[in-house]
């Protein structure tokens, strides 16, 4: 572990704890909405972080694997396999990191249960990101192209995940691909529940003259109709995250497996090329 990383990480975990200092005990609708800002950049953050690295990092790790894959192709599991058990081995370890730095700062460390929930969906996004930069690079014939295509691709997702403005019906689609559409989604809904309730000026007779359900707040209205079912009353499925953890874990084997299929291409092409000895004789 790189000492130097972990400053990083609890530097970034600090300075967001007091930028959002205190919002998880803040009650009021204008809480509710820093909360969700806190959640969005926390998402974000682990976005962009280690994306457009894994970029170069993989075009050149790819380039120094083409030399072993043609000397003894039989190598190519062993070679991908240890390559990704790597990435997951470094890169695991600090979305949790930030969300034990930040979190109690922001005042949001009520449930353990809630924070772990929320540092394995950054952990999976982060992962997802890491392997998308890792399919351009390695699929990029030089390192600016592939630089080009992950803030395309990134950027795209960011828009498709329903915080910024509603899709119209023909791309609709593009959400169900983007890691930060699932990431985020079951953020959401890890930590917010249809009994939450906030402080309002005309109540509810069932919680309160000066509380409301958070599931009548206009910001949930609004991510309902990006897809983003949250807090919803009699809703199973805004209770539920296993679809999400399901959607993050399959985009990110998809991806990995376009890397191992990069490689079986090349190993392919490297046993139909004839051996320089025998052309020689």
């Amino acid at each position: 572990v790189n000492f130097l990383r972990v400053i990083e990480v609890c530097t970034l975990g600090i300075l967001t704890g007091f930028l959002y200092y205190d919002v998880g005990n803040n009650s009021s609708y204008t809480g509710l909405s820093q909360r969700v800002g806190l959640y969005f950049f926390s998402t974000t953050l682990w976005t962009f972080t280690r994306m457009y690295p894994a970029v170069g990092f993989s075009h050149n790790w790819f380039s120094l694997s083409q030399v072993e894959l043609k000397r003894r192709p039989s190598s190519l599991g062993p070679i991908v396999l240890g390559r990704l058990l790597v990435v997951l081995g470094l890169e695991s370890l600090w979305p949790m990191v930030y969300v034990l730095v930040c979190y109690p700062f922001a005042g949001v460390f009520g449930s353990i249960k809630i924070v772990i929930l929320v540092g394995l969906f950054l952990l999976l996004n982060n992962l997802c990101y890491i392997s998308l930069g890792s399919v351009l690079g390695v699929y990029s014939k030089r390192v600016p192209q592939g630089m080009i295509a992950s803030t395309i691709f990134s950027q795209t997702s960011l828009v498709a995940a329903g915080f910024y403005t509603t899709l119209p019906p023909a791309l609709d689609w593009i959400r169900y691909i983007s890691p930060f559409y699932w990431t985020f989604r079951g953020i959401l809904k890890s930590c917010f529940k249809w009994n939450d309730t906030l402080e309002c000026i005309k109540g509810s007779s069932e919680v309160g003259a000066n509380q409301c359900f958070l599931e009548y707040h206009p910001a949930i209205d609004q991510y309902k109709e990006r897809g983003l079912h949250v807090a919803t009353y009699n809703d199973s499925s805004s209770d539920s995250i296993s679809l999400e953890f399901v959607a993050l874990v399959l985009l990110l084997t998809i991806l990995n497996f376009l890397i191992y299929a990069k490689a079986w291409v090349t190993c392919k092409r490297f046993e139909k090329q004839p051996d320089p000895e025998d052309v020689q004789e």
